[in-house]
Parts: structure tokens; C-alpha cells; sequence
């Protein structure tokens, strides 16, 4: 039987929930992405504009992406089940789904929610204010002719939009070329999309070089990667083992590490189970996997924080090598030498750069396919260091972000306050305004009229006493033990005198 990801309560209660529940749920989160909004167009997109950042790594946001629904990257060698994965999920087929064993999918197509079914084609696409993908008008005409949306109408789609991407080539298939760079197409979905799944059939684990060049670029949010082994029933136990073992193997292989992305068994689709020894596995892991989904859209808003964060966290390293390279330029003649010794030399630069600012080796960039980027600019062109850029970043992440963290919720704070007695608390804004004022203090301090009259008088009465010693003055004792302590006086310090006047 086809899936129903969401049994719906039509009862009045149910009704009544439903209608109060996601409404506070809502208004927290849009209160969040306001203020992402804010923090974006205000302090970051100034700093990535004049850095030359969308040049290197990621193009600006929009308002529509910082505001879109969670998004779900279906991404797989061709027929592995894709589209039939979606039709399963949605519990109907969607509007210009086409399955076979062939290569059906030919375009990338997003299925997003709507009253009724319809085919919205790619140019179209680009100026819906309601939809986030005006940013792939830069792949041009080529790509945007083999991109449409499906429209239809399912409760999953109500709170989450699925990505459904043509099959990756194989063998001679690979010697097609494509009208468009599909890893890059990729890439630009991966870094809006709040889960990626990788899809592969059981019968085939066989890596082509261009499924292997995507999940190349799938490294950076290999936190949101999720494999899915599918038609795992119509193999043998023996079989699935040496699958499921050769999957890991491969996966660790290409993300170069030990730990390999969760990997979900099982078959998704309307029919039962062809070989059933692994079939309480196969429900166990289907249910976790839809368990995933249904949870993302209470963590949209904690996850845009995340991304928003490692954004953030990137333009500071791109700020201070750009910065850098810029201050080891010649004021006169040699530029082009020397620009060619800091590219050949770019490894040497970013180990500098990471000293110099105390950079971590997660937030450095991919170096290879940054020194390409450099090769198209001048360096002379590159903005001068300022650390009140530097400042401002860091700003945004010790302050701005964890005030929006706060309106996020659901964590305990660390003191026990009915153990604790009464502690005076101070929320973000009354903290961050305190730490304003103090810094203004701070500025305005130094040494007053009052000091400056005492420090003189000091000085004053210490030059008296040294020019009377040189000039063989004679002094009287109680006179200079007086000028003594009203010196010490001045500075803060007690004496005492001895009974003959002397200290």
C-alpha cells in the first residue's frame, strides 16, 4: 500500500491541535528568520560585497531562501528509485513522473505544494517570489531549460520541499555532455537543502566518476548527508551483508573518513517484500528515516542559525587571506611575479594566515579550487585589512546569533534557580547595552582636570626638593618631611613620622 507520512487527526480535538500547536511553533520561527534577515542584509552582505566573496565561494542570499521551507536533495546513479522513492513518500505519483529502468529523469525537478497538480517550467521559476530559486538564473538558459517544479497537493509537502535529481551517468552514458555543470547544480542545492540523500541500488554499487565528482562536493555539509541502500529485499542475507559492507566501505573511501553517513535499508515503495529476513530491520529503519523528515521543519529554524554561522565563520577566513595577500603585494613594480610566487606559494599562505588570525583547519577553504579562483583577480584590487571588519564578525557570532539561538529554546539553563535563590539575570539586550556603556566609559575616560592638577602639583613639589639638594639649599627637616608626604599624599600612600619629624 502506498505510504501516508502523516495520519491526520480529523476529529474537532484534532482540529483544534493542529491549529494552535504550529501556530506558536511558526511565530518563533519567523521571528528567527527576521532577524537572519536582518543580521545578513545589515552586517554580512556589505563585507562579502566589497570581499569579492559569491566570486570564491557561495553566490548572496535572497530573502525567499533565508524564508523557504526545509528542503530534501534526492541524489543518485540512474534508476536507483528516486522518483519512485518520492511517490512513495507522497503517497500518490506527482505531476511529470516518469518511471523506468532506463534513465527517466532528465531534469531536476522540484515537488512543492500547491492546490492543484501543474508543471511550472524553469524560467518561470526563477522570478516565483514564493519559491527560493532565483539564484539559478546564473546557470543560464542550458540549465534552466532541464528544471521545472511540480505542483501537487500532499501534507508532507505542506512543510517540506523534495528535490528530485536526474540520474547520475555511468560507462559510455558519461560521454554525453550534459548543456550544464551538473556537480556545480548540485553543490548550489546541497548548500540550501536541510538533508541530501544519497540513493543507491542494491544490485549496483558501482561509482561513476561524476557520481563520485558530486559527492566531492557534497564534503562541506556531510553533516546533512543520508544514504539510502534501496531495494535491499530483493537480495539474500549473504548478499546483503557484502552490500551493505562494500556501501560503508566506499562512503568512508570518498568522504575520506571513519565515520561514514547513516545509511537507511530498505524498499521504498508501494509493494511487499521480495526476501523478508531482514524485514523488522527494513520497517525499523523506514520509520527513522520518516521520523527525519517529519522532524525537519521544527528544526528549520535552528538549522538556518547553523548554516547562517558557518557563513559567517567563512567570509572571516576569506576576509583575512584576501587581506593578507593584499599586504604582501609590492608598492611599485613586481606585482605579477610576485602574485605568481603567492599562488604557487598558497599553501604556505594559508598555514600564515591561520597563525597570524588563530584559524581553525575545518573553516579553511578547499585549496586547490581557491587558488583557481584567485588566478582571475589582481591582488592589488583586494581590500586593506580592517579590524573593525574582523570585529563585527566576531561580534555577530558571540552576541547577535546567540540572542537567536534563545528565541530557538528547548534547552535548561545550567543553574538551578530554586536551589539557587534569587540571581539577578540579565537578558541579551540588557547585557549587550551594558557592555556598550562600559566601553563608552572606557572612551571617555583618562585623566581629568582634577588629575592633571594633582600630577602637576606632584611634580612640582618633587622639582623643588631635587633643585634645593643641587643648589645646596638647606631645607628644613619638618618643612621637607611635609613636602615628602603631601607628595606620597597625592599618589594614595599613608606614611607615618617618627617623633623627630622624620618618615
Amino acid at each position: 500500500m502506498p505510504l501516508i507520512l502523516f495520519d491526520w487527526d480529523v476529529s474537532y480535538e484534532g482540529r483544534k491541535e493542529r491549529a494552535s500547536t504550529p501556530t506558536a511553533r511558526d511565530h518563533t520561527s519567523s521571528r528567527v528568520i527576521t532577524g537572519l534577515k536582518n543580521l545578513y542584509h545589515l552586517h554580512l552582505s556589505p563585507i562579502e560585497s566589497s570581499h569579492h566573496f559569491s566570486s570564491f565561494h557561495y553566490a548572496p542570499y535572497s530573502d525567499s531562501e533565508i524564508e523557504a521551507k526545509p528542503q530534501v536533495l534526492l541524489v543518485g546513479q540512474y534508476s536507483t528509485g528516486k522518483t519512485t522513492f518520492i511517490s512513495y513518500l507522497l503517497g500518490k505519483k506527482y505531476p511529470s513522473a516518469h518511471i523506468g529502468p532506463e534513465p527517466t529523469t532528465d531534469k531536476f525537478i522540484a515537488v512543492v505544494h500547491g492546490p492543484s497538480d501543474k508543471v511550472i517550467k524553469g524560467n518561470s521559476l526563477t522570478v516565483v517570489p514564493e519559491l527560493p530559486f532565483g539564484g539559478l538564473s546564473t546557470f543560464g538558459a542550458g540549465f534552466l531549460n532541464k528544471f521545472e517544479a511540480s505542483v501537487t497537493s500532499s501534507p508532507l509537502l505542506e512543510s517540506v520541499t523534495l528535490i528530485d535529481s536526474p540520474g547520475v551517468l555511468s560507462g559510455e552514458k558519461q560521454r554525453v555532455n550534459r548543456s550544464y555543470d551538473f556537480s556545480t547544480v548540485v553543490k548550489w542545492f546541497a548548500e540550501r537543502s536541510d538533508l541530501i540523500l544519497l540513493l543507491f541500488d542494491a544490485h549496483k554499487l558501482d561509482v561513476s566518476d561524476e557520481f563520485r565528482d558530486v559527492i566531492e562536493k557534497l564534503k562541506p555539509h556531510d553533516d546533512k548527508v543520508r544514504c539510502v541502500l534501496n531495494k535491499a529485499d530483493q537480495i539474500n542475507k549473504s548478499q546483503f551483508v557484502r552490500v551493505y559492507g562494500s556501501l560503508l566501505w566506499s562512503m568512508g573511501k570518498i568522504f575520506r573518513t571513519p565515520e561514514v553517513s547513516r545509511v537507511y535499508c530498505g524498499s521504498y515503495w508501494e509493494k511487499d517484500f521480495v526476501n523478508k529476513d531482514y524485514k523488522d530491520m527494513f520497517n525499523e529503519d523506514e520509520r527513522l528515516l520518516l521520523e527525519e523528515l517529519k522532524g525537519l521543519p521544527s528544526q528549520a529554524a535552528a538549522r538556518k542559525i547553523n548554516d547562517m554561522v558557518k557563513r559567517i565563520r567563512l567570509v572571516k577566513v576569506h576576509v583575512c587571506i584576501l587581506t593578507y595577500l593584499k599586504s604582501q603585494m609590492p608598492f611599485f613594480y613586481g606585482h605579477e611575479t610576485r602574485q605568481k610566487q603567492l599562488l604557487s606559494d598558497l599553501e604556505d599562505v594559508f598555514e600564515e594566515v591561520k597563525v597570524m588570525y588563530d584559524l581553525s583547519d575545518g573553516d579553511m577553504p578547499d585549496i586547490t579550487q581557491f587558488r583557481v579562483n584567485l588566478r582571475s583577480h589582481d591582488f592589488r584590487r583586494f581590500p586593506k585589512l580592517d579590524r573593525g571588519v574582523l570585529r563585527s564578525l566576531d561580534g555577530l557570532i558571540t552576541l547577535q546569533i546567540p540572542e537567536l539561538m534563545g528565541r530557538v529554546g528547548g534547552v535548561s539553563g545550567v543553574l538551578n534557580m530554586s536551589q539557587m535563590g534569587e540571581v539577578e539575570h540579565e537578558d541579551t539586550k540588557t547585557r549587550i547595552k551594558r557592555k556598550q556603556e562600559e566601553i563608552k566609559r572606557k572612551k571617555k575616560g583618562g585623566i581629568g582636570g582634577v588629575e592633571v592638577l594633582v600630577a602637576l602639583a606632584g611634580v612640582l613639589v618633587l622639582l623643588f626638593l631635587v633643585l634645593g639638594g643641587v643648589l645646596g639649599l638647606e631645607i628644613n627637616g619638618v618643612l621637607k618631611t611635609t613636602l615628602l608626604k603631601t607628595i606620597l599624599g597625592l599618589f594614595g600612600v599613608e606614611t607615618k613620622a617618627s617623633g623627630t619629624g622624620e618618615l
